[in-house]
C-alpha cells in the first residue's frame, strides 16, 4: 500500500481504514445474526444470554445532562489539546519550558496508561462474553492477537514511510551533504549536521542513525491520534448510554481522563516543526477535542435502539478497542518513550535531576491514569 509522503496525503490509508471498520461491523451483525441460530443446546443458551432488544429506560435517562455533558467534555477535551498549541504558537501566552516539559512527559505516562488499562481490560471483557459467538469463545487471546496485528500494521506503514522521508531527505540535500550523509551512514562515528531550512534532527544510538525528520514525527504523532480516536468515540457512545450514578462517576473520570490525553497529545502537537502559517496543528487539536463529544452526540441519536450488551456492539467495541491499544502501544513505546530517553542525544546529555524529573513525571502520568481507571 502506498503512503504518499511528498504530497502529505493520507487519504489511501484513512479510506482503506474506513472500508476495514465497515467490514468490522458487517462480520459483526452477520455473527449476532448467526449465535440466535445455534443448533448445539450450549451455544444457544450462551446465546440467549445477550441482549438483542432496545434496554432504553426514559424514565431513568436524563437528556439534558447527558446534553450538557457533550459540552462538557469537548471543553475539556479542546482545553488539554489546544492549550500546548496556543502557547507555543502565541508568545504572550506562552508557558515556561519547565511546564511545557511536565505536560509532555506525563502526558507520555497517561498515553502509556490508556492502552494498557482502559483498552486492553475493555477489549478483553467484551470479547471474553459468553454471549458472543461460539468462534469468539474459543479462543480467548483475540484482543492480544488483534492489537499485536495493529502494531505490526502500524509498524509497516511508518517503516514505508521512513523509507519515503529518507530518499526526500538523500534527493534534496546539496552535494556535499549528500556525501556526508552517505558518509555517516557507513561510519557509525560520525554524525551529520543537516541545514536549518531542512529541520532535520537526528539521534545516534548504538552505531545507528535515527533520522527524526518532522515529516517521520507527524506521521508518528498522526498514528497515536488515530489509536486514540478509536476510543474516544467508544467512550463516547459509552457515556451517552449511561444512566444513574454511574453516570456521574464516568463523566467525572472522562473529564480527567480526556484533559491529561489532551494536554500529552497536545504537546507532542505543539512540538511539531510546522510553519507558522499551518493550520494543520490546529485541525490535528481540533480533531481530538470533537472525537469524544462525536461519540456522545452518536450515543444520544441512537439511545434508543442501541444496546451495548448486544452481540455486535460488544463485538465492535471490542475489535476497536484492540486495534487502539495496538496502535497506541506501538505509538506510545516506540514513537514517544524510546526517541525521547534513549534516541535523544540531548536528553541523555542533560543534568541528572532533569533526567529523573522525565522519568518520575512519565511514572506520575501513568500511575494518575491508572487510578482514573478505576472509575472509568
Amino acid at each position: 500500500m502506498s503512503f504518499y509522503i511528498k504530497n502529505k496525503k493520507y487519504e489511501l490509508f484513512i479510506s482503506n481504514l474506513l472500508v476495514f471498520l465497515l467490514t468490522t461491523f458487517s462480520v459483526a451483525d452477520a455473527q449476532d445474526a448467526q449465535g440466535g441460530q445455534s443448533t448445539g443446546t450450549q451455544d444457544s443458551q450462551s446465546t440467549g444470554l445477550c441482549s438483542s432488544g432496545n434496554v432504553f429506560d426514559s424514565s431513568t435517562y436524563d437528556l439534558r445532562l447527558h446534553i450538557g455533558a457533550l459540552f462538557i467534555v469537548l471543553c475539556s477535551s479542546s482545553l488539554g489539546a489546544f492549550l500546548p498549541v496556543i502557547s507555543k504558537r502565541s508568545p504572550k501566552l506562552k508557558f515556561p519550558s519547565h511546564i511545557f516539559f511536565a505536560c509532555k512527559h506525563f502526558g507520555t505516562g497517561v498515553i502509556v496508561a490508556t492502552a494498557f488499562i482502559h483498552m486492553l481490560p475493555s477489549s478483553f471483557e467484551a470479547l471474553s462474553n459468553e454471549c458472543l459467538p461460539e468462534v469468539w469463545r474459543n479462543y480467548s487471546a483475540w484482543p492480544g492477537a488483534i492489537a499485536m496485528m495493529s502494531s505490526s500494521f502500524i509498524f509497516f506503514i511508518e517503516y514505508v514511510a521512513l523509507s519515503y522521508t529518507q530518499n526526500d531527505i538523500h534527493e534534496t540535500l546539496p552535494t556535499s551533504h549528500k556525501n556526508e550523509l552517505d558518509l555517516t551512514i557507513t561510519n557509525s562515528d560520525e554524525s551529520i549536521s543537516a541545514d536549518k531550512d531542512f529541520h532535520h534532527s537526528h539521534a545516534h544510538a548504538h552505531g545507528t542513525l535515527v533520522l527524526l525528520t518532522n515529516k517521520t514525527q507527524s506521521i508518528g504523532i498522526f498514528i497515536l491520534e488515530l489509536g486514540i480516536c478509536f476510543h474516544s468515540i467508544i467512550i463516547g457512545m459509552t457515556l451517552s448510554v449511561t444512566t444513574g450514578s454511574d453516570f456521574i462517576s464516568l463523566l467525572v473520570a472522562l473529564v480527567f481522563h480526556q484533559m491529561f490525553e489532551g494536554l500529552g497529545l497536545g504537546s507532542r502537537i505543539a512540538d511539531l516543526d510546522f510553519p507558522k502559517s499551518s493550520i494543520r496543528p490546529w485541525l490535528m487539536s481540533l480533531a481530538y477535542g470533537a472525537t469524544t463529544p462525536f461519540g456522545i452526540a452518536i450515543g444520544l441519536g441512537v439511545r434508543q435502539s442501541y444496546n451495548p450488551n448486544s452481540a455486535t456492539a460488544l463485538i465492535v467495541q471490542g475489535i476497536l478497542d484492540s486495534i487502539s491499544a495496538g496502535i497506541l502501544l506501538y505509538a506510545a513505546l516506540v514513537e514517544l518513550i524510546a526517541n525521547d530517553f534513549i534516541y535523544d542525544p540531548k536528553f541523555r546529555k542533560k543534568p541528572t535531576i532533569y533526567q529523573a524529573s522525565a522519568f518520575l513525571l512519565l511514572l506520575l502520568g501513568a500511575g494518575t491514569m491508572a487510578l482514573i481507571g478505576y472509575w472509568a
